[in-house]
């Protein structure tokens, strides 16, 4: 699986200090309520900027493809 543009992929810490990957997301939610958006927000991009950068990668993979 090749996770390009934007992905999710969730991990859990055990008592003993190790981190299991739960599951990859490949296509994640874009609410309000959703995970990703709030992320972003976290590290100050806001959800018209993130949306922005997901059509911009797709753009240029496109292109890339393309040649």
């Amino acid at each position: 699986m090749k996770l390009e543009a934007y992905s999710r992929i969730d991990f859990r810490l055990d008592a003993e200090g190790r981190f299991w990957c739960l599951e990859a997301n490949s296509l994640p939610g874009l609410t309000a309520a959703s995970l990703l958006p709030q992320s972003a927000k976290a590290v100050g991009i806001s959800f018209p900027e993130l949306c922005d950068k997901i059509c911009q990668l797709a753009m240029k993979r496109h292109q890339a493809r393309r040649r």
